[in-house]
């Protein structure tokens, strides 16, 4: 047989495997999806989870923030001392070009 034959039947195998797979996983997401509907007043949880993940990030933005302005003080500091060492050095010679 011709080997073209077999590359396409190998790929439609594959294919029609994948599909079967992917509307098997369809149909159990949309008898779970209709399940957790159904179920009055219960916190899911997923609500659960992203509460936590907003708690959390809410955290890692102040800790952030705690950064930042100490990485502006820092900078304050610095340049202040910076100037001031600046004026209290004497001031560059000139340098002469040569003969």
């Amino acid at each position: 047989m011709d080997p073209d034959f077999f590359i396409a039947a190998f790929w439609l195998g594959i294919s029609v495997t994948v599909n079967i797979a992917l509307g098997l996983a369809w149909f159990a997401a949309r008898k779970r999806e209709k399940r957790l509907e159904a179920r009055p007043g219960d916190v899911s949880p997923l609500d659960d989870q992203i509460g936590r993940l907003i708690t959390s990030n809410e955290a890692i933005v102040a800790r952030l923030e705690d950064i930042v302005s100490s990485q502006e003080f820092l900078n304050r500091v610095l340049t202040d001392r910076l100037d001031r060492l600046g004026r209290a050095l004497p001031a560059p010679e000139p340098r002469d070009a040569g003969p």
